[in-house]
């Protein structure tokens, strides 16, 4: 996907945070949508009583789709946040949009320190690469023990190693796969069920 299309998509991030009351589903943030949008609700556990994370900044670790769409609910929350990209035309590109990233690798130590991760609320590790994450996730724990650290892996085996290396979130790409399998298959039959029921009827 180029660099083009992936901004694209970030900027077509449709997804929002609510609270469902009594019947019915409160939005966090302000929509533009017209009337009789469809919406697909999925329910996520309530996280454990923690630190208010808004107040300290995040760190983005990788600017490709999935570290667009987490800089846009960034944005979108008026939290601050600093990328740190390998790429280099990627850096010059998003620099000139103004976009507060800089040239380097997270699993070196100096690199995170110059992105301030002493005092950072988040780091979210979402490059492609397994073994850069997991060293990134041991060396972000030792250098700041109170750090959110959401990571992102290929496999269920990885995401453990993640998980005992300090990540308290885990994003498994072939857990995600499976779940999008599984819905989609799920909305189609029970639309095909629908329409032969009301055909036979």
């Amino acid at each position: 996907m180029s660099e083009a299309s992936q901004e694209s998509e970030a900027s077509s991030c449709q997804a929002h945070l609510a609270t469902y009351d009594h019947g019915h589903v409160q939005l966090d943030l302000p929509v533009d949508w017209p009337e009789g949008t469809r919406l697909d609700v999925r329910v996520v556990e309530s996280p454990t009583q923690g630190p208010d994370l808004g107040d300290k900044p995040a760190i983005i670790a990788g600017f490709g789709l999935a570290g667009r769409w987490a800089a846009d609910l960034f944005e979108r929350l008026g939290m601050a946040y600093l990328v740190v990209e390998r790429n280099a035309r990627t850096v010059v590109r998003q620099s000139r949009l103004g976009k507060n990233v800089i040239l380097g690798d997270v699993c070196d130590e100096q690199t995170l320190v110059c992105a301030g991760i002493e005092g950072a609320g988040i780091l979210a590790l979402t490059i492609p690469d397994e073994q850069a994450v997991l060293r990134a996730t041991a060396l972000a724990r030792r250098l700041n023990p109170d750090l959110y650290i959401i990571a992102r892996t290929i496999y269920t085996s990885s995401g453990l190693q993640a998980g005992e290396l300090g990540a308290n979130d885990v994003v498994k790409a072939e857990q995600a796969v499976a779940r999008e399998f599984h819905e989609k298959l799920a909305r189609r039959l029970a639309a095909g069920r629908g329409q032969s029921v009301a055909s036979r009827g």
